[in-house]
């Protein structure tokens, strides 16, 4: 087994969500997968442990054990925030035992973040902790929608009301996983990404069979019973692209409906009832697995891939015309060749950020934990011969992993960020002040 092939659990049941999505779009053809990583996959696949006891991961099997006898590195119920802060926040000279995070000071929204010149923070509401993803209408005024669920086959789409003032509704819009897949399939991994373009919702999952087949759920907002199921192998991240009259969703996978060629990005028109496919971006041939996906206000698209060897996450912008372009003549745009992001390290989530997007940066340390560095952002411009993307302007930094960012996404203008640390989670609004 390579690390790249190790998860396809629920992101928001990980030490870093965002992390653990990462590992995710390694997934590659290969059929082989162990029961279990670490403790967090067992929790995933089995729920809570029973009173008392915890799940630990061992010659990849799960079984749970008393909470005093884990083994170092297995803990499968303390906060994402404390695990990794004591792993990279602690310094050498701390006492054994002994967690800064417990001793931290923690900013009513941000914890233990810090907000950088150019941005403010808004309002930050209690967030549901089985929510693994969001998606705001369009303004002005936001409905928010989430994903929700404790493991792959129960996820649904629900309501979380009007922003900021949310009253998540127990009631639940549409299920993610097909009825077929709900009963008939033995392991089913939440995609973990959520996406609103006016109209319907859109979300995802893969099984454990060869090939990792799986669906992308259409939720028709307006007319729930013309909701529909679409096949989508290896689908892992997804966004809403508009150009002229057409509307579509870029699906980062191995295929989309009736489109199908390998890895790659595609595109699923549903500007009709009757939805068409095509793929619109080839990934470069250093490109070991999918990536991230996001599209700017502005339309520029932001497609990403893990390059081989060591699966670091890699991202290129391309201009809506291009994209337009590729849907209409049925000729995919060769990701490679287009403006590439200088981040300067690895990145575990993206969200649009108005006219850029942001970036959680970071890196995997031994355990296969992400350890945060910060959340900046990227502006980008449709330039005279191409998109131009700007510097790397920091958002939030990490004084240390106490507070861990498990989400992005966008609220207009805005970016939302999830959040979790000892103070329970949160979604922030970070807002960007425009020079005069």
């Amino acid at each position: 087994m390579k690390t790249t092939d190790l998860k396809r659990a629920a992101p928001w049941t990980m030490p870093a969500a965002l992390a653990v999505a990462t590992l995710a779009l390694a997934l590659t053809a290969t059929g082989c997968r162990p029961e279990c990583v670490d403790a967090y996959d067992c929790r995933a696949d089995n729920g809570q442990p029973p009173a008392g006891e915890q799940w630990v991961c061992r010659s990849e099997k799960c079984s749970t054990v008393p909470v005093d006898d884990a083994q170092p590195g297995t803990d499968a119920g303390t906060d994402a925030g404390t695990d990794a802060g004591t792993d990279a926040g602690t310094d050498a000279g701390t006492d054994a035992g002994t967690d800064p995070c417990t001793t931290a000071t923690y900013d009513a929204k941000l914890g233990t973040l810090q907000i950088q010149a150019g941005f403010k923070v808004a309002e930050a509401p209690a967030l549901p902790d089985d929510v693994g993803a969001v998606a705001a209408s369009p303004g002005p005024t936001y409905t928010l929608y989430a994903v929700r669920g404790a493991t792959g086959k129960d996820t649904a789409l629900y309501s979380l009301g009007t922003w900021p003032d949310l009253q998540p509704s127990t009631t639940k819009l549409y299920d993610v996983v097909s009825e077929a897949d709900r009963t008939g399939t033995p392991k089913v991994y939440s995609s973990g990404f959520l996406v609103n373009d006016g109209k319907r919702l859109f979300s995802g999952y893969t099984t454990g069979a060869a090939g990792a087949p799986g669906s992308i759920v259409a939720y028709d907002i307006g007319a729930p019973a013309e909701s529909q199921y679409v096949s989508a192998p290896k689908n892992y991240t997804a966004a809403a692209f508009a150009t002229g009259n057409t509307n579509a969703l870029l699906v980062n996978g191995g295929g989309v409906g009736s489109a199908s060629d390998g890895l790659g990005v595609y595109a699923l028109e549903t500007s009709s009832k009757s939805f068409t496919a095509a793929k619109v971006a080839t990934l470069p041939a250093s490109a070991g697995a999918s990536g991230y996906t996001a599209v700017a206000n502005n339309g520029i698209a932001v497609l990403g891939y893990a390059a081989t060897p060591d699966f670091v996450n890699q991202a290129h912008a391309v201009s809506p015309s291009k994209l337009a372009d590729a849907l209409s003549s049925g000729t995919p745009v060769d990701l490679g060749a287009q403006p590439k992001f200088n981040v300067g390290s690895d990145f575990s989530g993206i969200a649009a950020f108005g006219n850029g997007v942001a970036l959680n940066r970071g890196a995997f340390n031994s355990s296969f934990q992400f350890i945060s560095t910060d959340v900046s952002r990227y502006s980008l411009l449709i330039g005279i011969s191409d998109v131009a993307i700007g510097d790397r302007v920091p958002v939030l930094v990490y004084a240390d992993q106490c507070t861990s960012v498990e989400m992005l996404s966008s609220l207009g203008e805005d970016l939302l960020v999830g959040l979790r640390d000892k103070n329970g989670r949160r979604l922030v609004r970070i807002q960007h002040q425009q020079a005069p």
